[in-house]
């Protein structure tokens, strides 16, 4: 069957398994700029291939991710991605792909590669 010869599933993060709009609207309420100014320039920059922490330097150059992140949840505002992400409504598949309860598969993160370097798909210092 072909689930006896299945060796790797991937799944693309970012709006696939996680709904990034309402985190990324976090960001760009923190920045103090339009959601949707920000969005267009996240577009952009990954359009052209771009790493997404360039988003956060076209606002505000010399941006420190890490620090910023810090000072969000010292705030009160950390970064969350929560239940009701895709994620949540694609378990029952994941399941049944590979084997996500059962723990049939291993499960790890591939990322992406871009330009030659290792590139997170979501986040991440």
């Amino acid at each position: 069957t072909m689930m006896e010869r299945l060796r790797a599933v991937f799944f693309d993060v970012g709006e696939t398994l996680v709904d990034e709009t309402r985190e990324y609207g976090t960001w760009a309420d923190w920045l103090g700029v339009p959601r949707h100014t920000f969005s267009a320039v996240f577009g952009a920059v990954i359009a052209r291939g771009g790493d997404y922490r360039e988003t956060f330097e076209h606002f505000q150059p010399g941006f420190d991710l890490a620090a910023e992140r810090e000072r969000r949840a010292r705030a009160g505002q950390p970064e969350s991605f929560a239940e009701e992400t895709p994620g949540q409504r694609m378990r029952p598949a994941m399941s049944l792909v590979i084997g996500w309860r059962s723990g049939a598969f291993p499960r790890r993160s591939a990322g992406r590669r871009r330009r030659g370097r290792r590139s997170r798909s979501r986040p991440g210092p």
